[in-house]
């Protein structure tokens, strides 16, 4: 009669403590692997880059490395020999005197391979993964932040456990049923399992670029640039003008309709050095949040949140089986006999 009793109490309860288990997932899934903390730097993180992970952008970032390169090629091969020419020296005698007299410049013009060949290997990995950043960035939705996320698991969840533990047996079923389909609805509707595929792709090739070594590399690439920009406005092309007994502007006249390739880089580099600055500057300040969150896998988040839709509505649709079963199988009231008269 015991071993009864607990039997049927248990069956009783089951779709109780389905739900208060399933709740209790949901809640700990907001709070084990920290969304709390990772979805909000995740969101933060895609917001920086945004204005940088376009095509547009990456495309335009490339053709100002090659304009870079393009000068620098001219510069040396040509400019510097012509210009020695016109002042009476050999390519090495004016080498030499820019080197002690520019340093800036010689230091620039020689590092310019290498750091094209660097910014290129990072335009490269952010071009092979603007398809996944446009997925992860719009995790829920585009204009639903991820920080709302672990919000809507803890409030699903405490629903579950509230309702598995309350509410009637009818009801608790009908919750169930209702919320199982959403769990795994909502999710699929939003794309968000191939979303969360995307993010951990991204997150995984983007590695290599999210380290302190090389946002100082690339920050030491960009003084070096741009203290060589400065140099070339302020001193060089005013003390060569000087030496030709010409003017500043006539002297970069003379030098963009000669060396067309070093006059545009002339013209434009303040513009291409600004456009770099912004993308060491979203590698910097999203440093510290990409390191936050690299770890976390969304796509077993996103699995066990359909997973447990799925249990959720299994036992919403066992429960109400057996309620209906119950119902049916119960003896039909029998009328009272009426006596005679």
């Amino acid at each position: 009669m015991e071993g009864t009793a607990l039997m049927t109490g248990l069956r009783k309860w089951a779709l109780g403590i389905a739900m208060v288990l399933a709740g209790a997932t949901l809640i700990c899934l907001a709070l084990i692997p920290g969304l709390f903390s990772v979805a909000p730097k995740f969101s933060d993180l895609t917001t920086k880059f945004k204005p940088e992970m376009t095509a547009a952008t990456v495309a335009q970032l490339r053709t100002d490395l090659s304009a870079l390169s393009a000068a620098q090629t001219q510069f040396t091969t040509e400019a510097v020999p012509a210009l020695a020419t016109e002042l009476g020296m050999t390519p090495t005698q004016l080498q030499a005197t820019m080197q002690q007299q520019f340093p800036a410049t010689s230091a620039g013009m020689a590092a310019v391979p290498g750091i094209t060949a660097q910014f290129n290997q990072v335009l490269t990995v952010m071009d092979s993964q603007l398809g996944n950043f446009a997925q992860a960035d719009s995790i829920p939705t585009s204009s639903i932040s991820p920080s709302t996320i672990p919000w809507v698991l803890v409030v699903v969840g405490a629903l579950l456990i509230v309702c598995g533990v309350f509410i009637r047996r009818w009801w608790r079923a009908g919750v169930a049923l209702v919320i199982g389909a959403l769990l795994i609805a909502v999710p699929l509707a939003l794309s968000l399992p191939g979303k969360a595929t995307a993010a951990d792709a991204m997150n995984t090739q983007m590695t290599p670029l999210f380290t302190a070594q090389t946002v100082a590399s690339a920050q030491q690439s960009m003084a070096t640039m741009e203290a060589m920009g400065v140099e070339m406005q302020t001193k060089l092309i005013p003390t060569l003008a000087q030496m030709l007994n010409t003017t500043p502007a006539q002297l970069e006249a003379t030098l963009a309709a000669g060396f067309p390739a070093l006059g545009a880089s002339l013209t434009s580099l303040s513009t291409s050095l600004g456009q770099f600055d912004k993308l060491v500057a979203a590698y910097d300040g999203s440093l510290a949040d990409y390191n936050a969150i690299h770890t976390t896998q969304f796509t077993p988040i996103i699995n066990t949140i359909l997973a447990t839709g799925g249990f959720v509505l299994l036992v919403g649709l066992l429960g109400a089986a057996e309620l209906v079963w119950r119902r049916q199988a119960a003896p039909a009231a029998v009328p009272a006999t009426v006596p005679a008269s």
